[in-house]
């Protein structure tokens, strides 16, 4: 037994010079593998990955208004700072928002508004986009977004229909609107405070008419007084129609007039549905707010870091 064993040990000894040697071998051939994966490896659609997401950082930027009316400065208004409102490129309200400490930003000329009711919405909504129009500080803008204090917007989902609509007619006046005018063509509801989007061009038509040939000038008086008597959203959506702003250039269901569970709870509105490309749609509360936030913002970036 004690032979035996002298005869393993003088088998191992030369062995046992060479043990640490192997192992420094192999971590540095395990170093060598984590850094060619680590630096040197790109997977086959690499180059796509990176143009597309190239592609998201150039987008146009994007001028965000809000109105609030008086009972939902301390809910729903504070919910759009702290959700969708921050990711805009410029953000304002266009009213003094009462009783809160938060220093919110209000666009300077409507700083002295404290309420805005349904049946002045509309108007000073028009009143709006004719300032940023003629205002120089705001010329480097070529998108603007109205909203109220009950929307709610995707804003990679904006973005990505501002790349489509740009691309498709930048030079053409125009306004995406949503389902406004089929909620009420089809369905007689009325809508007010809608997500609406409009390019430099669009209010350019909205606030100048000298550009209308002889035969159109027939229509500036029509214009003039659809714009004065305008109430709910598809009368306004009428008074850009005849100042020749083309409406909705693409599918219409992307921005929605109402809140999600209205759509589900009555069977007539079932072929319109809520898509992964849908850009706004109208929140119960503010407690929602906080929650599609997470869903559509915070959730969505983190599938992203895991693909």
């Amino acid at each position: 037994m004690l032979h035996s064993c002298r005869s393993c040990r003088r088998f191992l000894r030369p062995l046992s010079r060479y043990f640490p040697i192997f192992i420094v071998i192999c971590l540095l051939g395990l170093s060598w593998c984590l850094l060619n994966a680590l630096f040197f490896f790109q997977p086959d659609n690499y180059e796509n990955v990176y143009e597309k997401n190239f592609e998201e950082t150039k987008s146009p930027p994007i001028f965000c208004f809000v109105t609030s009316a008086n009972d939902r400065h301390l809910t729903s208004a504070r919910a759009i700072v702290y959700s969708w409102g921050k990711r805009c490129d410029r953000f304002y309200f266009i009213a003094r928002l009462q009783n809160t400490s938060v220093n919110l930003m209000i666009l300077e000329y409507f700083e002295n508004i404290t309420d805005i009711t349904v049946t002045t919405i509309t108007q000073q909504t028009f009143d709006v986009l004719t300032y940023l129009e003629t205002t120089e500080l705001f010329k480097s803008y070529e998108w603007f977004l109205r909203a109220s204090d009950d929307s709610f917007v995707i804003i990679p989902n904006l973005r990505q229909l501002v790349r489509q609509l740009n691309d498709k007619d930048h030079n053409y006046p125009l306004a995406y609107v949503g389902d406004v005018e089929q909620m009420f063509d089809k369905y007689q509801i009325a809508t007010t405070g809608s997500v609406m989007l409009f390019n430099r061009q669009a209010l350019y038509r909205l606030t100048f008419s000298d550009d209308l040939i002889d035969d159109e000038q027939e229509l500036e008086f029509e214009r003039e007084q659809c714009v004065k008597n305008m109430i709910y959203d598809h009368e306004f959506v009428r008074c850009m129609e005849i100042s020749r702003i083309k409406i909705n250039p693409m599918h219409d269901n992307l921005i929605l007039s109402q809140n999600l569970s209205f759509y589900k709870m009555d069977k007539r509105f079932q072929g319109i549905r809520f898509s992964p490309n849908t850009v706004a749609f109208r929140s119960s509360n503010d407690t929602d707010m906080y929650k599609f936030e997470f869903l559509y913002h915070r959730l969505d970036v983190l599938s992203k870091i895991d693909r």
